[in-house]
């Protein structure tokens, strides 16, 4: 189907379906909405490829609450199946879920980690008692078919969104043994991101004679404004500064590379004056929702991540994504970037390049086959030495920090990915090919505003949890009695 306009009304969705997208003024499909619908409804196997932020949560969403409402399904049977890589991505699409299907009688069950044992027990007599539709995390997934609360042999569609970051995070196999668990005659429905030979050898695994759809792989989205600041390690925060100075931050996300980093620049930035707040998998899940919900209401200006926020959460109004560490991959460059300019808007995405941050560059500008402007240096400020463009870091020593992070940040990090264990660098104490000049590390600059480089101040200095009044709770989010539980941390 080609490209051009088209409606909602246009395709062949049920009229509570239509009757919702009319409330929630959604009137045009975006190109990936227009070329999936179609084949969904008529029950074809479909493989989406295509970049974030592009409405694939919709593109799968409305056919399939179509085709739960117009055929017969057993009303004690788990019908559609929907696997997300993180529990902030299932939660999303939860939120999504209960808009488009708010005139039909389609009910649904969200099931990944972070809750207590409460709430998973009500998790699995709802799994028991049957549901249309189930949103799950594989971890969280695993374990309820382990002991035996969930049954998949009657489930007859089936999608794995987000494909790529699930078998990035490990959970190839658990997909695959999940995928065995479910009939052969069914509807699968694959979304991705990138296209990896990964991604191809597991569409041909589990589906047969998909329809493919491919929306701008990989490519950051046009209407973005990017730059890159060169510079020495030692002087980001300078150019952080200048930044601000020109644009006070304001539905700012800003990417670090690693959890410490986040924790340390975080308390920086609050010192200065600046209202922002960390975010990264450290946190308990309710202080992500808090941390999560004070930023969508527009009650933090900052939000400094770590690659955990790169997917999965749709906010439209993001202003301007900075990376304070360039990430080492187009994929990650692209998801990043990808939290702004969204819904047709506008955005600016600003990336900080000291010494080691080179490779990345480099490796960005030739996957996306671009050259990314260069923004001038404020005054004062000294360009890298010519020495940064020959010292390249090896393949194997890139990236750990990052890497680490997705994997223990991820759903259903299992032990098997923890085996061998994760020591904290002390603060001050440097990673292996990050440079030792003078105030290189963030650390640094909160030992200049007076915390010491200890332990002990270090947990001194966290930022402080801010309890939600008794019965408040984040826009969108289930009551108590209705949300489904959740796992063990691992899940």
């Amino acid at each position: 189907m080609p490209d051009e306009e088209i409606f909602f009304e246009d395709l062949d969705l049920s009229d509570d379906v239509l009757d919702a997208l009319y409330d929630m003024r959604f009137e045009k499909c975006t190109p990936v909405q227009a070329r999936c619908i179609p084949p969904i409804l008529e029950n074809r196997d479909v493989l989406g490829v295509a970049q974030t932020g592009t409405g694939k949560t919709a593109a799968y969403l409305l056919p399939l609450l179509t085709l739960l409402q117009r055929h017969e399904h057993p009303a004690d049977s788990v019908n559609c199946l929907v696997i997300a890589p993180t529990r902030e991505l299932a939660r999303q699409i939860d939120q999504a879920l209960q808009g488009f299907a708010y005139y039909t009688r389609v009910n649904a069950v969200a099931v990944y980690g972070g809750n207590d044992g409460v709430r998973y027990e009500q998790e699995r007599r709802s799994l028991q008692a049957g549901a249309d539709i189930v949103l799950a995390t594989p971890g969280r997934l695993i374990t309820h078919l382990q002991l035996g609360t969930l049954d998949l042999s009657r489930t007859t569609h089936l999608v794995l969104d987000e494909a790529d970051r699930m078998l990035d995070m490990g959970f190839a196999d658990d997909i695959l043994s999940i995928v065995k668990q479910m009939p052969a005659e069914r509807q699968t429905i694959l979304f991705s991101a990138t296209m990896p030979p990964k991604i191809a050898e597991l569409a041909r695994t589990v589906m047969h004679d998909p329809v493919e759809v491919e929306i701008a792989v990989s490519k950051p989205a046009e209407n973005i404004q990017q730059s890159v600041y060169l510079c020495r390690e030692g002087d980001k925060p300078l150019v952080l500064r200048h930044i601000f100075d020109k644009q006070p931050p304001q539905r700012v996300i800003l990417f670090c590379s690693s959890k410490q980093k986040v924790k340390e620049l975080s308390i920086v930035l609050q010192r200065k004056g600046y209202n922002a707040r960390a975010m990264h998998s450290d946190l308990e899940q309710s202080e992500r929702d808090e941390v999560m919900q004070l930023f969508r209401s527009q009650q933090i200006d900052l939000l400094v991540a770590t690659d955990i926020v790169a997917r999965g959460i749709d906010i439209d109004d993001i202003t301007m994504v900075i990376n304070y560490d360039a990430p080492h991959d187009a994929e990650d460059y692209v998801h990043r970037i990808g939290r702004t300019a969204r819904a047709g808007r506008q955005g600016c995405a600003v990336t900080l390049i000291g010494e080691r941050d080179r490779y990345g560059l480099q490796n960005i500008e030739r996957t996306l086959q671009i050259e990314i402007p260069r923004a001038e240096l404020p005054e004062g400020v000294r360009p890298p030495s010519s020495e940064g463009d020959s010292r390249k870091r090896p393949a194997g020593q890139r990236g750990k920090d990052s890497k680490r992070e997705g994997k223990q940040g991820g759903e259903g990090s299992s032990a098997k990915r923890h085996r061998g264990g994760h020591r904290t660098r002390p603060q001050g104490a440097q990673a292996a090919g990050q440079s030792s000049q003078p105030g290189d590390q963030v650390a640094a600059q909160a030992a200049t505003d007076g915390a010491k480089a200890d332990e002990q101040k270090k947990r001194r200095h966290k930022p402080r949890r801010r309890k939600r009044p008794a019965g408040e709770r984040p826009a969108g989010e289930r009551p108590a009695d209705e949300r489904p539980a959740e796992p063990n941390q691992n899940e």
